[in-house]
């Protein structure tokens, strides 16, 4: 016949298995969790890598400084038929600033196929073109009682400035290098999550 006592111990025993049973369970959830954790983390894939390449939304690629000196003459016309005598004025500015040229990722896409990735861009633009007031200004002026240098004919020669710099980096081939920085640049936040098991290749659609 089972005594009270031994009842009570084996109920306790059983307590302890059962408490037992709960932790190692517990803990081998926990392992497995951070097991595949681990391995996710370990393993990003080709879409999750370039879901955070364009959070970046833009990628400045290239930029290049310009100094333009210049100057500019005016002078009042009779109905712009010719000028008039003794009315001309002129000034020399200096005009310097730094010229931005980028991606915008936001219309990039991504197709992964097998371990080639597909990137698909659209062409750089200018970002932005800062002008550098510290270094920028007239250097010379030549005014005239007749004809004064007002304030509204150096914004005209500013803009004009401002134009010819983003057509001569155009041209010096800011944009050939914007593509090639862009495509070095993905390829390597791509081989730094993945490794190199990916070949890159990249699309430029044309521009609009």
């Amino acid at each position: 016949m089972i005594t009270k006592k031994e009842k009570s111990l084996r109920f306790k025993i059983a307590l302890i298995f059962l408490a037992i049973g709960l932790i190692i369970g517990v803990a081998g959830s926990m392992l497995i969790q951070n097991h595949n954790s681990s391995q996710n983390a370990q393993e990003p894939t080709p879409s999750v890598v370039f879901d955070r390449i364009i959070a970046q939304n833009e990628l400045v690629c290239a930029s290049q400084k310009y100094n333009i000196t210049d100057k500019a003459t005016d002078a009042n016309t009779f109905y712009d038929l010719f000028k008039i005598p003794f009315t001309e004025n002129s000034f020399w500015y200096r005009y310097v600033g730094t010229i931005k040229v980028g991606v915008n990722l936001k219309e990039a896409t991504c197709e992964p196929n097998g371990n080639i990735i597909n990137i698909t861009l659209n062409q750089p633009y200018i970002i932005s073109n800062t002008p550098n007031m510290d270094e920028s200004g007239c250097l010379e002026e030549n005014n005239n009682i007749f004809n004064p240098i007002h304030v509204e004919d150096i914004t005209a020669f500013q803009q004009r400035c401002i134009e010819q710099s983003e057509a001569d980096v155009v041209k010096g081939g800011i944009m050939d290098d914007a593509r090639q920085n862009a495509e070095q640049n993905i390829r390597d936040m791509f081989y730094a999550a993945l490794g190199d098991a990916y070949t890159i290749n990249f699309t430029w659609r044309n521009a609009q």
